[in-house]
């Protein structure tokens, strides 16, 4: 993707990757926000159990957080980073599969446990790709697809619904 000097376009290739990762990561999260009242009426859901995956998520996050941070110091991130994406990514297409809310419930627990290896695996990505002096826009070009991940899932839903 780069070199670890910093040199070569290949590094602000690297970063873009990393801005559309947690673009779609974002997306991912914000999704069944976006369309919660369908699915609580469709699946016959009470706002307790709504607030319960909302709650699994946000602790399978502080779980991987804590997870996927030990293992991007002690593995490589090259292999690391792609299953954390392929995991969420598995989880967010499990998720529109599910039909009850224990699955639902397994899903989000698995996209929060997931989705949680994308900062640590993308910040080790930065320090390897870009020099010292570089670091501070990578990591704002990466963080930037979190407020466009934000901004575009709701219009994107709202698209997808309409038509």
């Amino acid at each position: 993707m780069g070199d670890a000097t910093g040199r070569g376009a290949g590094r602000w290739r690297g970063c873009g990757v990393l801005l559309l990762a947690t673009m779609i990561l974002y997306m991912d999260r914000q999704t069944l926000a976006s369309v919660s009242v369908r699915v609580t009426l469709a699946l016959g859901l009470t706002e307790r159990q709504y607030g319960q995956l909302e709650e699994v998520f946000s602790l399978a996050f502080a779980g991987g957080a804590v997870l996927f941070g030990v293992l991007a110091d002690r593995l490589s991130v090259r292999w690391l980073y792609p299953a954390a994406l392929m995991g969420w990514s598995a989880a967010g297409a499990l998720t529109g599969l599910a039909r009850t809310f224990d699955e639902l419930w397994w899903c989000r627990g698995l996209l929060g446990l997931f989705e949680a290896g994308n900062w640590p695996c993308a910040l080790v990505a930065t320090q390897r790709l870009l020099s010292r002096a570089d670091r501070g826009l990578g990591n704002s070009i990466l963080q930037s697809g979190a407020s466009l991940g934000a901004v575009l899932t709701p219009l994107l839903v709202l698209g997808l619904l309409r038509w």
